[in-house]
Formats: C-alpha cells, sequence, structure tokens
C-alpha cells in the first residue's frame, strides 16, 4: 500500500471517529457534551491532516523524509497548541471531560488506524 493511500485511509478512520463521538455526545452525553465532543475531536483531527498532508507529500531520500516528518511531527504539535488554546480562551461553558474524550477517541483511533492500516499492507 502507498503511504499516501495509508495516510488518506488513517484520516477518513479519524474523520468517522470524529462523527461517531459527535453522536454518541448527543445521545447519551449532558447538555453541552455534542458541541464539547466535536470542539476536541476536531482538535484532534485538523493536526493529523496537516501532518498527513506534509508528510505524505515528501519527497527525496530517507534523510529528508525523516526531516519531512520531524518538521510535520512539530508543526502538529503546535496546531494542537494552538487550537487548545483558542478552545480555552474564546469558548464558554465547555464539558472539558466531553473535550477531552473527542479529542483522545479521534487521536487513539487514528495511532491505531495507522498501525492496523501499515502491518496489514506487509502481510499482502
Amino acid at each position: 500500500m502507498k503511504s499516501s493511500s495509508l495516510g488518506l485511509r488513517v484520516v477518513q478512520v479519524q474523520g468517522l471517529l470524529l462523527v461517531t463521538v459527535g453522536l454518541g455526545a448527543y445521545l447519551w452525553g449532558p447538555q453541552g457534551a455534542l458541541f464539547s465532543a466535536l470542539v476536541g475531536a476536531f482538535n484532534s483531527l485538523v493536526p493529523s491532516v496537516y501532518f498527513a498532508h506534509k508528510v505524505l507529500r515528501s519527497e527525496g531520500g530517507s534523510a529528508n523524509a525523516l526531516g519531512q516528518w520531524l518538521r510535520a511531527e512539530v508543526g502538529k504539535i503546535a496546531i494542537i497548541c494552538g487550537l487548545f488554546l483558542a478552545t480555552f480562551l474564546l469558548l464558554k461553558d465547555l464539558n472539558v471531560p466531553a473535550l477531552f474524550a473527542g479529542f483522545i477517541t479521534v487521536h487513539i483511533g487514528g495511532v491505531i488506524a495507522s498501525i492496523v492500516f501499515s502491518s496489514t499492507s506487509r502481510i499482502r
């Protein structure tokens, strides 16, 4: 499997998890959990899309790819920090547990998806 296909599939899984988190928060969460969970999931999805875009468009040797990966990871962490800073400064009445549950679900889901998809591509 090409790495671009792998990256796209991981981001698709994270997008599906964003919708699932929102639905779960709407059905079973307290008042305000839907918005908070979706903001948390969004705070995880946007940096992942950035990371996938930066890493998948890199060309060159392995040294260049490693440097691109490291720059993309630092950028991803900076985006996460910026999004959470903006979230806490600009949004009021957040359900903080739902916010972090949305973030963690989408983030960990992307890690698990990348492991599963990369290991199944090696088997084939």
